[in-house]
């Protein structure tokens, strides 16, 4: 018998670079990183997450998680890369750093709610699963 894979819901990876929570992310060999403005958008994270790190010996302290779950689909507040409006049904773009912006060449969602030029974040649909642009 075999073991069914979900189709729904956050899919757990490794954290390749460290990653800010509420920042869209890109897919590599080593785990997810943030995403760039022109890199295919994988998802979006809810947390912080970090690479793993060597711990000392009867060193107790914990650092960032080395993995997140990603959301494919779903609501989430994304931080904007600049200080601009967005209304409400506005597509919603994958800006350097893993932030979003209001023009760009990745559609990563919609914004299911307006969000004011004073807002760090904007709610936004996701509109994955991302493909890759035509060549």
């Amino acid at each position: 018998m075999s073991n069914p894979t979900l189709g729904a819901g956050p899919i757990t990876q490794k954290v390749a670079t460290a990653v800010e929570k509420f920042h869209v992310v890109k897919l590599g060999a080593t785990g997810i990183a943030p995403s760039g403005a022109a890199d295919l958008p994988y998802g979006a994270v809810a947390q912080s997450g970090a690479p793993a790190a060597t711990r000392e010996d009867n060193n107790l302290t914990h650092g960032l998680p080395s993995v997140l779950a990603v959301h494919t689909v779903g609501v989430l507040p994304l931080t904007k890369a600049s200080a601009v409006a967005f209304a409400t049904g506005e597509p919603v773009y994958a800006a350097a750093g893993g932030k979003v912006a209001k023009t760009g060449t990745q559609c990563v969602g919609i914004a299911v709610k307006a969000s004011a030029a004073s807002d760090t974040t904007v709610r936004t649909q996701l509109a994955g699963p991302f493909v890759p642009a035509p060549a």
